[in-house]
């Protein structure tokens, strides 16, 4: 990785031209058999060579077009497209939708919708890679931190030493506090920049019950996210001071995870 601490102000620079909005309002109404694909057409391996391997930031665009072309080019992945397209031919509900419409302009357009959900997941996971080289750099400490597809795969986004951990939105309490149960990874959790405006409107609704909780959410958040001016959340270096302090020992870290999941719901 070229140096850190310039990699991240780059990075950062480039998510910010992501139009978070725009794609929202192109993909929002598009239908897609969620279903798993076939490994050769995952996305994983493109990601992170373009974005952490060789940090080539490629606009989504750019990046699918790249990707999908590789798809069309080896007659292996070619070949697990078609049964792609078989699938969602045996999607009764699904396929109805598509008897007046083009099958190919479906399905390209559906995989594009789900490869940019994966696309923006994952560079979310990148900047809390990002941001933890950036304080080591920083603070002159020498860990090693690994994130790759095949990790990923495996449910880990990153690992430090010994300690896996999985970054994931805060969509549902209950959820959440499911995931953070497990013993394999540490949860990072962070919540998405609608879902603070959301908060911040319900705080100023008098007929909202329950303000101090997300009074607590919205002060949680600023201490430990940031909302760039086109919507996308990264995070603040005290989030990962606090976990590299402790990295030495799993269960501390779980700990100091724990209490910023607490106050990120706003129920510490």
């Amino acid at each position: 990785m070229r140096e850190p601490i310039k990699a991240l102000e780059e990075y950062r620079k480039f998510l910010e031209t992501i139009p978070l909005n725009r794609y929202r309002e192109e993909f929002k109404l598009i239908k897609w058999v969620e279903q798993d694909l076939h490994p050769l057409l995952f996305p994983l391996e493109s990601i992170f060579e373009n974005y952490w391997e060789k940090q080539n930031y490629l606009s989504f665009e750019e990046w699918f077009e790249k990707f999908w072309v590789g798809l069309q080019e080896k007659e292996e992945k070619k070949e697990k497209l078609n049964d792609l397209k078989e699938l969602v031919r045996a999607h009764r509900k699904f396929y109805e939708d598509l008897v007046n419409n083009n099958l190919e302009d479906k399905l390209f357009r559906g995989f594009k919708a789900r490869m940019y959900r994966t696309w923006i997941s994952v560079l979310t996971q990148l900047d809390f890679c990002y941001m933890f080289q950036y304080i080591c750099a920083k603070e002159g400490m020498n860990l090693r931190l690994e994130c790759n597809a095949e990790l990923d795969a495996r449910g880990i986004d990153a690992q430090v030493n010994e300690i896996g951990f999985q970054i994931a939105k805060i969509s549902q309490r209950k959820v959440a506090q499911k995931i953070l149960r497990k013993t394999k990874v540490i949860l990072i959790p962070y919540i998405l920049g609608w879902e603070i405006d959301e908060a911040q409107d319900k705080l100023k609704k008098s007929r909202t019950r329950n303000k101090e909780r997300y009074q607590k959410q919205i002060l949680a958040f600023e201490k430990y996210l940031l909302k760039l001016p086109n919507g996308f959340v990264v995070f603040k270096e005290d989030y990962l001071k606090s976990i590299i302090e402790q990295i030495n020992d799993i269960e501390k870290v779980r700990s100091v995870v724990s209490k910023i999941f607490l106050e990120l719901t706003g129920t510490d």
